[in-house]
């Protein structure tokens, strides 16, 4: 497929300006407007901590320790599929990096549910692993994983 390469290092980007969006409104609940940082969707941190105002405060610095680690994979995600896997320098090394860092991602995200029986927030992980698979895909039919991966291919230019 001729626009693979192309196709996949843009869903790369798309993953991370999207994260790096969403991290940041996270970042913004957490600091900002505590009060919109909902747990389970229904309680403030000041509710659960049952005012308390150390415990509310200490709920909030872990979103917003949370919402840090996103904004930085984000920034690493972007970084590294604008970079060398879009020119296609180290294509391999990158596209492994993105694959695994998004897998790692998203299987720290899914133990909440065996180690923590909590199903909430599950699409934080499928979601963004979805659009990885489907990059992932562009990018072995372009062939980013052969050995010949990160070569360029350029034909001569004419002379006159």
């Amino acid at each position: 497929m001729k626009h693979a390469h192309t196709i996949s290092w843009a869903l790369f980007a798309f993953l991370g300006a999207g994260t790096l969006v969403v991290s940041s409104l996270s970042v913004l609940a957490a600091y900002v407007d505590p009060s919109g940082d909902l747990v389970a969707e229904k309680y403030t941190p000041a509710e659960v901590a049952n005012g308390d105002p150390e415990v509310a405060a200490a709920l909030s610095a872990r979103r917003g320790t949370a919402a840090a680690f996103a904004v930085s994979y984000a920034i690493l995600v972007l970084s590294v599929a604008l970079g060398p896997y879009r020119k296609r320098e180290g294509v391999r090394c990158a596209f492994l990096a993105l694959v695994a860092a998004a897998v790692a991602n998203a299987g720290v995200i899914l133990l909440r549910v065996p180690l923590l029986g909590v199903g909430f927030g599950l699409g934080a992980a499928t979601i963004p692993l979805l659009l990885v698979a489907v990059a992932a895909g562009f990018g072995l039919l372009a062939g980013n994983l052969s050995s010949r991966a990160g070569t360029a291919t350029r034909t001569p230019a004419a002379s006159a």
